[in-house]
């Protein structure tokens, strides 16, 4: 089965600029490059061409029809882009079972999701959970539905429309549930994480922030390791053993290694921030609920809360019994200062361009 053929989405982003490259190193599985296709805006199409792929260009994940006729023309989707768009994840998996239609033999969609789909709420403690760290051993489907009935979360309700609509069409589906990300990918600069996003606020607000009394604990794992968790799935299928491995409503597989709390993180971008000489201080910024909203979401209240101050405790059974193992633990003691360096260096270039101008 290595001749199936391969659709990743979000080939430029954090996420899947990390699975892409898993993909074309030659460990766990060797992967055909001719048989990989990744989807991009036609801003990122040169960097695919520079790992040796022809890119599918696309306008957005609203292109739902595109995006379904791009996976009827393979026989593997992984899904990177964005875990909170439903109706991209639900034309891809149309798409697949469009392809199934028409081939006769299986298909298979690996979707992108994360652990904040099983946060508690501890400041508003409009949901508490008394059983961390779940298990992806136990019906973690179900918990997924009773938990979006009572209050939706665009995630989470993605998940289980890629399960429903999966095992209704006879597509085998994954679902890959990431915690904290942090380490560097593809590109030095990576805004989606929690440590980058710390960084920007800290230079903008002179102290470190963290929501409330920040003793909220958290898993991580280290990027390149998550990627690496990808390749395990894929690999269980191009072997032919995709339907002896959980999928469908047994398919939430959810990625962890370490854990933290939200002021030990803190503490350690303030901590690194200081060493960098960007910082006076390593003293912590209390934020309320309501500052939170407007300083780190956007003002999206319920992501304030789950995002950074909810209790979010996983154990990933399934993948470690597929054979992963995270394998740079040790990394999330530096990888704070590491973003430092990196975030400040785009700073002064960015500066630098500006006053070339002026």
């Amino acid at each position: 089965m290595s001749s199936l053929r391969i659709l990743l989405t979000g080939a430029n982003g954090y996420i899947g600029g990390a699975v892409l490259d898993s993909l074309l190193t030659d460990d766990i599985i060797t992967v055909n490059k001719s048989n990989v296709s990744a989807l991009t805006r036609a801003s990122g199409a040169a960097s695919v061409r520079a790992k040796g792929l022809e890119p599918m260009i696309f306008n957005n994940l609203d292109d739902t029809d595109v995006l379904a006729e791009l996976a009827s023309q393979h026989d593997v989707v992984i899904h990177c882009a964005s875990g909170f768009h439903t109706l991209s994840a639900r034309a891809l998996i149309l798409g697949l079972a469009q392809r199934k239609k028409q081939t006769g033999n299986d298909v298979y969609y690996i979707h992108t999701s994360g652990t904040s789909n099983i946060a508690d709420r501890p400041i508003s403690k409009t949901f508490s959970e008394l059983n961390y760290p779940l298990s992806d051993k136990d019906d973690i489907f179900s918990y997924l539905k009773s938990r979006d009935s009572a209050v939706p979360y665009a995630q989470r309700t993605s998940d289980i429309v890629v399960t429903e609509v999966g095992v209704e069409y006879g597509v085998k589906t994954y679902i890959l549930m990431s915690p904290s990300l942090y380490g560097i990918g593809t590109d030095p600069l990576h805004e989606f994480c929690h440590t980058p996003i710390l960084i920007r606020k800290s230079i903008l607000l002179g102290n470190t922030p963290v929501v409330g009394d920040g003793a909220g604990r958290w898993d991580n794992l280290h990027v390149l390791d998550m990627a690496r968790a990808y390749k395990v799935v894929l690999s269980k299928i191009l072997s032919g053993a995709g339907a002896d491995i959980p999928h469908g409503k047994d398919g939430v597989y959810f990625l962890q290694d370490g854990h933290h709390t939200w002021l030990e993180l803190s503490q350690m971008v303030a901590k690194a921030g200081v060493e960098a000489g960007a910082l006076k201080t390593t003293e912590i910024k209390q934020l309320s609920l309501e500052e939170a909203t407007r300083i780190l979401t956007g003002g999206r209240n319920l992501l304030a809360e789950i995002g950074w101050a909810s209790n979010s405790r996983s154990s990933g059974d399934k993948i470690r019994a597929l054979g992963w193992a995270p394998l740079r633990s040790a990394d999330f003691e530096t990888h704070a200062a590491l973003d430092w360096v990196n975030i400040l260096a785009d700073i002064k270039a960015k500066e630098a361009v500006a006053n070339s101008t002026t």
